[in-house]
């Protein structure tokens, strides 16, 4: 099996934690074998069922071969065929040859129609008949050949996993340090990272893994050994006014701050005019205990923003901000607290212990705010202690061994075996020798995180086969909606033998995604199927787009984690993803996207009228912005996008050194876009490609490179750009009319955004069903599909469609079959 680590691999590179190697190598040989057994036994099932499947090239060379040579060759032909597909060579060989992929996509343009072209000599009916009946024999016999094979069986946790898994096991975050882990690449086919054909482990992946869990142990033992200080701010005569104190660069003003000096009883008082300069570590949580009262007859914000105190950073400067506090118009003091996850903090803060940083409370409302005290406890390393060690006496060995055990139980995904508990029982023995009980306890932990049963999904590990069916159920079920370890209510379901009771799934399926761990799910999910990484990866020029700002691709991405996120886990129909009567915006990005009344920085779901033109995945910024390239919307990126994500039907790649749109074409600036796209399809090396994908992006133009709504398409020229060198650069500007009237492939015409969305969702909803079906199976799975599937895939976009496009129900149905359910 090649996705195995061998032994002497992790012994080696565990030699860095001297006790880890020989625990771990023990445990890679025990996996090893029984990995190498499972894989002789597939092998030998998948050559007896290809002994009686051979590919019928008789057929090919006396019937489909003439109909290629005839209608097809010219162009599909020589050093640089068409669509990259070179007929008179190809491999006619669909079960072992090497140009299957080729064929799928000559088998859909036939059974199109759309080759040959309608301009070109058609074959009779006879001949498509006879192709027709070839081909589908053909990719049946490799459909056959598919189900045969040993699929999805073993893979390495992804990046991400692995994140989610440590902060679950050791109730901690892990952001930052697994940050030093290696990128996981994406399939091809499916865009989806956690393909288990992706997935194998090198040596320097391992070793970077390794290091980063040393890391992650290392500043635990830091963190569980420190005593919180409490310290309270007497903050009883302080006002914070909305007057000045100082402006900076954007001269905008800038609320006083307020420096501290401890009094001889120990409170602290807080005057105008520095900053509140403090020690504390980086643990899991800091809790703030606020007591104020806003003055006035109006509601009030306090702001509370911290960060370190450097040398080249005035502390005036605000590095995070940590929360925001309504307080109602009252005379009255109130108690309000504010609870920082790590995530809010600074990076610094999440790496460092005893770092000194700074503190500052500022009315964001402007209005008089009286604050009489300040408390911060950080208190989260006792309930981290006590989550990590065991009550009672550290040094009770049998309490300690009742530890490990759980650890192991939660890690592995399985109750430890009796060789297992009598390993790391050892392990743990050693490092009591020179290390206190809790940090030998921590280092027995990182023993266990560098485990093949750790490391891995579908690692046998139960000589029963119901108990060891349950808790691999129980494991596929964790790692696809919380993209973690399972809790303890699924292991104990597993080690039940309920699991497998089908009401009993239904209802887990329900409190997984009703839990909040299932948005890992949905914003891992998005992110892979979307493409949502290409939004990052594009500078808007806010010389041409002034209301722009960086700080909104945040805020965009944000808008479609909540639009996915509704959907998969309320059950709203998916045809919301193709048009919808609601957006999910803040006030900022509403302001954008110039939608009034929403008020507050938090987003909720907000009806939208036509005059918004927003609504479903289309026109969100996300997607606008990410296909275009930060000065043009750019409708071949957006019909790319639009084709491949949204109907499935993704375009052939593009011909090797495809040329640029000629703007050498006397008066090409001031052409519309359609007629520069028409001018691009008359070179006969773009005319086939171009015709599936320009159609698609021509109804966005009314969308401009910044995502936002243009009723004009503002012309950038040349000279347009040469302005930019200027520190303040200014140019003539001119506009052209908005060309948005496209011919769909398929014949139908469409008028800009609103008539395409009703399209997709009138005419293509059957496409867009299956290929959102075969995505999340594919996830689910942890693989790409293949012909096998396409029995499932269809039932399951039945059912899905018949639910009204519900994700949960289509999720229910995935998980009790048996390609999810025993990992085929």
């Amino acid at each position: 099996m090649p996705l195995m680590i061998s032994a002497p691999t992790l012994f080696r590179l565990g030699a860095a934690v001297i006790a880890i190697g020989c625990a771990v190598s023990q445990a890679t040989a025990d996996t090893q074998a029984t990995a190498d057994t499972q894989a002789a036994t597939d092998t030998q099932a998948a050559t007896d069922t290809q002994a009686n499947l051979k590919a019928d090239l008789q057929t090919f060379a006396t019937t489909i071969k003439p109909v290629l040579q005839t209608f097809c060759v010219d162009c599909h032909s020589g050093k640089t065929p068409k669509a990259n597909i070179a007929l008179d060579t190809i491999d006619p060989d669909l079960i072992d040859g090497k140009d299957f992929d080729h064929w799928e996509d000559i088998r859909e343009a036939f059974n199109t129609g759309e080759m040959p072209p309608e301009d070109q000599p058609q074959p009779s009916a006879e001949q498509r008949q006879a192709m027709a009946r070839w081909l589908d024999s053909e990719f049946k016999k490799v459909a056959l050949q598919a189900s045969s094979k040993p699929r999805g069986r073993v893979r390495r946790l992804t990046r991400y996993e692995l994140q989610y898994a440590l902060e679950d096991l050791l109730h901690t975050s892990v952001a930052k340090q697994i940050e030093a882990l290696p990128e996981e690449g994406a399939s091809t086919k499916t865009g989806l990272k956690n393909s288990s054909h992706l997935l194998m482990i090198s040596s320097p992946h391992l070793e970077a893994y390794l290091n980063t869990v040393m890391s992650i142990i290392a500043d635990l033992k830091e963190v569980t050994a420190y005593e919180p200080e409490r310290v309270r701010a007497d903050l009883a005569n302080l006002d914070v006014n909305p007057a000045p104190v100082f402006v900076d660069a954007g001269k905008r003003q800038k609320p006083p701050l307020a420096k501290v000096e401890r009094t001889e009883n120990g409170d602290i008082t807080i005057k105008a005019g520095g900053y509140l300069d403090l020690s504390i570590p980086a643990i899991s949580q800091y809790r703030f205990d606020i007591n104020l009262a806003a003055r006035s007859d109006a509601n009030c914000n306090a702001v509370i923003a911290i960060g370190f105190q450097r040398s080249d950073v005035d502390p005036r400067q605000v590095v995070q901000t940590l929360g925001r506090i309504s307080i109602p118009a009252s005379e009255n003091i109130q108690a309000h607290t504010l609870v920082a996850s790590p995530e809010q903090l600074p990076a610094e803060m999440t790496r460092a212990i005893d770092r000194p940083f700074f503190i500052r409370i500022t009315n964001a409302s402007r209005q008089p705010l009286q604050l009489d005290s300040l408390e911060y406890i950080g208190n989260n390393n006792r309930e981290l202690t006590g989550l990590l060690f065991p009550e009672g006496d550290a040094k009770d060995q049998p309490l300690a061994q009742q530890q490990i055990n759980r650890f192991i139980e939660q890690a592995f995904r399985r109750p430890a075996s009796k060789r297992e508990q009598a390993k790391y029982q050892s392990i743990h023995q050693r490092y009591l020798a020179d290390q206190s009980p809790g940090d030998a306890l921590l280092s027995t932990y990182q023993a266990i995180l560098t485990s093949p049963a750790f490391l891995y999904l579908g690692m046998p590990g139960n000589s029963n086969e119901a108990i060891e069916i349950n808790y691999q159920l129980a494991e596929r079920l964790a790692f696809f909606l919380w993209c973690s370890v399972p809790d303890a209510e699924l292991l104990e379901l597993a080690g039940t033998e309920q699991l497998t009771d089908p009401k009993i799934l239904e209802q887990q399926v329900k409190r997984l995604l009703a839990d909040e761990k299932s948005r890992r799910f949905t914003r891992q999910f998005t992110d892979q199927w979307l493409q949502t990484s290409l939004l990052f990866n594009v500078a808007v020029d806010r010389t041409y787009y002034p209301r722009y700002r960086a700080t909104l691709k945040p805020l965009m991405h944000q808008e479609t984690i909540e639009s996915v996120d509704d959907v998969f886990r309320s059950g709203a129909s998916a045809l919301d993803f193709l048009d919808a009567d609601h957006v999910f915006v803040n006030q900022t990005l509403a302001n954008f996207y110039q939608i009034k009344g929403v008020r507050g920085d938090h987003f909720r779901k907000v009806a939208v009228q036509s005059n918004h033109h927003r609504g479903g995945l289309l026109t969100q910024g996300t997607f606008l912005v990410g296909n275009s390239d930060g000065m043009n919307s750019h409708a071949i990126l957006r019909g790319v996008w639009l084709s491949s994500l949204i109907l499935n039907d993704p375009p052939p790649d593009p011909p090797a050194n495809v040329p640029p749109l000629d703007e050498s074409i006397p008066g090409f600036e001031s052409m519309t876009l359609n007629q520069k796209l028409f001018a691009h399809r008359n070179n006969a090396a773009c005319k086939s490609c171009h015709q599936r994908i320009d159609p698609w992006g021509i109804p966005f133009e009314n969308y401009d490179a910044s995502g936002a709504w243009r009723e004009k398409v503002l012309m950038i020229t040349k000279a347009n750009q040469k302005g930019k060198a200027k520190r303040k650069p200014t140019f003539e500007k001119n506009y052209l009319p908005i060309d948005r009237k496209s011919t769909l492939p398929d014949g139908n015409s469409v008028d800009g955004i609103d008539t395409l969305k009703a399209y997709l969702v009138n005419e293509r909803q059957a496409d867009f069903a299956r290929g959102l079906t075969e995505r999340v199976l594919a996830y689910a799975l942890s693989r790409d599909l293949n012909y096998a599937d396409d029995q499932l895939v269809t039932e399951l976009t039945a059912r899905f469609t018949k639910s009204d496009y519900s994700v949960p129900t289509l999720i229910h149905e995935i998980v009790r079959r048996p390609q999810f359910s025993q990992g085929l």
